[in-house]
């Protein structure tokens, strides 16, 4: 009995460090036509209705495909999301451990087109990250697209969506679109046939297609920058004031880095893919992607560490702040 006492010691501790860091969330596909896959590194299933999507695993739906995801908190349906054909979506895992319970859910679209319909005064927060831009809502249906240009928007259809990039936050309202490029250009505008997401996404392929080798070298460019964004970010998180707000800007900021590492890769492999003539001249692309992708995920990490670190020492600078007022207040 004690050799199997000994023996059964890793499992539960395995089993409860993977418990540590599961989501209380879950992702479950509830409707599927066509042919969808859930994916992780060399791993890919066929997706079924029933299947669950779990934390760093992604969704990949094919052409003349559809899946419909539940959201459930704890249980309880919180909301859904409607994951189009040729469309790559993300279930973050968290930054540290339970962070989940703050009510934080967090997504990112790597490619393609999703429905999002979040039920109101369920008190969670959902975040939808693409390469550059993340959308923060409470409750309300909007609509997010990645295009293959590395453009992004976000159309709102009732209530309301933080719109959080790198260099502002911007309300959207009902009716209204926020478009934002790879080149950093932002507006809002009414929704439009132009707005339309299948057209915005098609204006994108036809855009990264012209020229798909000058498009590989943007993304390639993008792509090289994320590392450097980490080193401009981790720098101040350690040595400016703890601030929760702050603090909560990196995370967003660390998935937005993520997707971005994720997407741009992505579409750097498919475009590539699309010219099996030009193999010699791209396989030097495909190998120099490949070592940018392993660098940023390296770098992303170090981020990771800064904003646990730094989250810990903000949190217990909160809790000493409110055991000394608490002890500062006269007993009634």
């Amino acid at each position: 009995m004690k050799n199997l006492n000994l023996f059964l010691l890793p499992i539960l501790i395995l089993f409860n460090s993977a418990f540590l860091f599961s989501q209380d969330a879950t992702f479950k596909v509830t409707g599927i036509t066509g042919v969808a896959f859930i994916e992780k590194a060399d791993k890919s299933l066929r997706v079924f209705r029933g299947s669950e999507i779990h934390n760093e695993y992604k969704l990949r739906t094919s052409s003349d495909s559809q899946a419909e995801i539940t959201i459930a908190k704890n249980g309880n349906k919180i909301g859904n999301i409607t994951v189009n054909e040729n469309t790559i979506l993300l279930v973050n895992p968290p930054i540290y451990k339970n962070a989940d319970k703050d009510g934080k859910i967090s997504l990112s679209l790597l490619e393609g087109y999703i429905k999002v319909n979040i039920q109101k005064d369920i008190g969670n927060i959902v975040e939808i990250h693409t390469a550059n831009t993340s959308a923060i809502v409470r409750g309300t249906e909007f609509e997010v697209a990645f295009a293959e240009n590395g453009s992004s928007i976000v159309l709102l259809s009732e209530g309301s969506v933080d719109i959080v990039t790198d260099e502002d936050k911007k309300v959207l309202s009902p009716k209204e679109a926020y478009i934002k490029t790879m080149d950093e250009e932002s507006k809002i505008i009414k929704q439009n046939a132009e707005s339309d997401p299948i057209v915005f996404l098609n204006r994108g392929e036809e855009i990264s297609r012209a020229n798909s080798v000058s498009t590989i070298e943007n993304l390639i460019n993008a792509m090289e920058n994320i590392s450097q964004e980490e080193g401009a970010y981790v720098s101040p998180l350690n040595n400016e004031a703890y601030n929760d707000k702050y603090i909560n800007d990196m995370e967003m900021k660390r998935y937005r880095m993520l997707a971005a590492n994720e997407g741009y890769y992505n579409t750097i492999i498919k475009l590539i893919n699309l010219e099996p003539e030009k193999k010699i001249e791209m396989t030097a692309y495909a190998r120099k992607s490949l070592a940018l992708y392993g660098a940023n995920q390296r770098a992303i990490n170090k981020m990771n560490s800064a904003i646990i670190k730094n989250r810990e020492k903000f949190d217990k600078i909160r809790k000493d702040f409110d055991v000394k007022i608490g002890a500062s207040v006269p007993n009634q």
